[in-house]
């Protein structure tokens, strides 16, 4: 994997999962990774979450061989958002990287009616809270870098997005919001090609968080250790970034199984995931 030294990015949902591990994927490449999300202290979070706060992220972030700097920010506050972006460029006057990766998921996926429970039965937050924090954020966030990035003429912005954006999966809600996402993706690439700032929307497989690990332990059918590690959506994070002829599939769906196998790289686990099948 080619060094990310000198190189500056944000990650939304930092804290822990698939946010954490894009970061820290980043980090192990010596990028400068802003690691960004609410969660401060274990207080209030539950037994599994404990020990994953945005400050955890950041040392660990530096034990790899980057630099993480914690910054708290609520994706559902536009001033939060806005603040965030000053202070990158303020203390790195460029970016190189953003992950879009903050959801509200966390706040419904451990209720009952988010499994099973048919759409007109659910409450309308849902749909409410996906799209604040997952697209509207995501929108906004993608604002702010894009004018650092075309000033510079160069940077990534990745989407961390499912393929229930394009079959159902669990939830409607969870899938309305990733198509849109996808959408994001596309039109955002178009307009930011000519500056040289590549956008992609990114298929992590079955990934083995907190939560994952989690519900594992009461069903017996979940098998995390033949997941991928969430750092594995970092390197493919890296490898995107690093490729400068990766601009000519901007706009893409990408899926990180596949994304690692161009690029000739495994998880950080020494395995090589395979691709999801998508109807």
């Amino acid at each position: 994997m080619k060094s990310l030294a000198g190189k500056v990015a944000v990650v939304t949902g930092a804290s822990r999962g698939i946010g954490k591990g894009a970061a820290l994927g980043l980090a192990s490449c010596g990028a400068t990774v802003y690691i960004t999300g609410r969660t401060e202290n274990d207080e209030g979070l539950p037994e599994f979450q404990k020990g994953t706060t945005i400050h955890k992220t950041a040392e660990e972030a530096n034990r790899l061989g980057g630099t993480g700097i914690a910054h708290r920010c609520d994706f559902s506050r536009d001033e939060d958002i806005k603040a965030l972006f000053e202070r990158v460029q303020r203390e790195q006057g460029r970016l190189d990287i953003l992950v879009n990766n903050a959801w509200a998921g966390a706040n419904h996926v451990m209720n009952e009616y988010f499994w099973g429970t048919p759409f007109w039965k659910q409450p309308i937050s849902l749909l409410d809270d996906f799209y604040t924090v997952g697209l509207r954020s995501g929108y906004l966030c993608s604002q702010y870098a894009a004018a650092l990035m075309a000033g510079q003429r160069s940077g990534l912005i990745a989407n961390i997005s499912f393929y229930c954006a394009r079959q159902y999966f669990i939830n409607p809600v969870h899938g309305i919001i990733k198509a849109a996402v996808d959408k994001m993706s596309a039109d955002t690439a178009h307009e930011l090609k000519e500056y040289g700032v590549k956008v992609f929307s990114l298929y992590p497989g079955s990934v083995a968080t907190e939560g994952m690990r989690e519900i594992a332990k009461y069903n017996a059918s979940i098998k995390v250790n033949e997941m991928e590690t969430p750092q594995f959506v970092g390197l493919c994070v890296a490898a995107l970034a690093s490729d400068d002829s990766a601009i000519e599939r901007s706009g893409r769906v990408l899926l990180t199984a596949e994304v690692a196998q161009q690029y000739g790289f495994t998880d950080v686990d020494g395995k090589q995931p395979a691709a999801l099948k998508i109807e």
